[in-house]
């Protein structure tokens, strides 16, 4: 028995909550094929029951949802298209904390139902490397119990002996001295080893075509752009205010600094529904919502753990899936990340000597 949650969207209509999934995704299909007829094929639907299903919901939204044109198929009207946005970002947003929710319950209701409960916990900011990762291990039956935590919330845990694993990650360059001091405090009076899971390519995510001509950082608060922010405590956080203090700019003067989005797809899904105009984010985020990548740096994505767990049977276990062919393909494939490093393990001293 495994336990997952999803977010879902609802309206209520005539005194009952009706769920929008089979909705939204008949949109989806739509707006991705160009015609109904391909779409509700892809759903395994009849052509009548697909169009009786928009039409029910046309009318209890009070709104057409498609435009139907001879010869030039469906295309969705804005509300269709909010809908879609919608859903969008309610998954980019609440996603990663769902899956985090689900694992902790799984293991609340293991120990409950008296199942064997060994398992390897890791604390790692949301990725898609990491996220590849976690799929990797479901296959291979390796016991995980992964929690999507900031970065300095991930190794304060790590310290603490509430997780064997956590993940980190340090830009390339110059800003890796100020980002490494962060965690310096958290890694004291303990050997620890490194694994590098990838690197990948951080930036300003704008919108399709650039419409404020954002070329970095300095031009926010000259154009007006409204920001999409990421919490206190995230590394794209520690890197974004080591950026703005780079630059010599004040986060006041950025409009919308105060926005908060837990993960890169949450900004990008933000920025792509026309709620801000740029974000701090990873290049696949940007692909993922169609956006404009203006890249500013490369980091690396790490996961850390004590030196003395690194012949437990779930680390090495971890440890061969990262160095594995196919999994080092599906990371080489996600737009904006590279495998060149992917699997290699050294003590922390050697990976980063500044926190040796």
């Amino acid at each position: 028995m495994r336990i997952s949650i999803a977010p879902q969207l609802r309206f209520r209509h005539d005194g009952s909550d009706v769920p929008l999934d089979k909705l939204i995704s008949l949109l989806a299909h739509v707006d991705t094929l160009g015609n109904l007829q391909a779409a509700s094929h892809a759903l395994n639907l009849s052509y009548r029951g697909a169009w009786g299903h928009v039409k029910e919901a046309e009318t209890a939204l009070g709104a057409p949802l498609l435009t139907m044109a001879r010869g030039r198929g469906a295309v969705l009207t804005p509300l269709a298209r909010r809908l879609l946005w919608g859903q969008k970002r309610l998954q980019a947003r609440l996603g990663p904390l769902l899956e985090t929710m689900a694992s902790e319950l799984q293991t609340e209701l293991d120990d409950l139902l008296g199942e064997d409960n060994d398992q390897l916990r890791i604390f790692a900011s949301h990725g898609l490397a990491v996220a590849a990762l976690v799929d990797f291990a479901a296959k291979a039956e390796l016991p995980l119990e992964v929690s999507y935590r900031g970065s300095i919330e991930a190794v304060s845990a790590l310290a603490k002996q509430e997780c064997e694993m956590a993940s980190f990650h340090v830009p390339e360059g110059a800003l890796a001295e100020p980002v490494l001091a962060q965690y310096a405090p958290l890694l004291k009076g303990k050997a620890y080893r490194v694994a590098d899971v990838a690197s990948r390519r951080l930036g300003l995510l704008v919108a399709r075509g650039n419409p404020l001509h954002i070329q970095s950082i300095a031009d926010l608060p000259r154009v007006g752009a409204r920001f999409a922010n990421r919490e206190r405590g995230s590394g794209t956080r520690m890197i974004f205010d080591l950026l703005l203090q780079q630059a010599r700019l004040d986060p006041e003067t950025i409009h919308g600094t105060e926005n908060i989005e837990l993960t890169h797809a949450a900004v990008a899904a933000y920025i792509a529904s026309g709620r801000a105009d740029a974000g701090l984010a990873i290049e696949a985020a940007a692909t993922q919502f169609g956006l404009d990548f203006l890249p500013i740096l490369t980091e690396r994505y790490c996961l850390i753990f004590p030196d003395e767990a690194a012949d437990h049977r779930y680390v090495r276990a971890l440890l061969d899936i990262l160095q594995s062919a196919p999994y080092k393909q599906v990371v080489h494939d996600i737009p904006g990340y590279a495998e060149a490093h992917t699997g290699r393990v050294a003590a922390l001293s050697e990976a980063f000597p500044s926190l040796g």
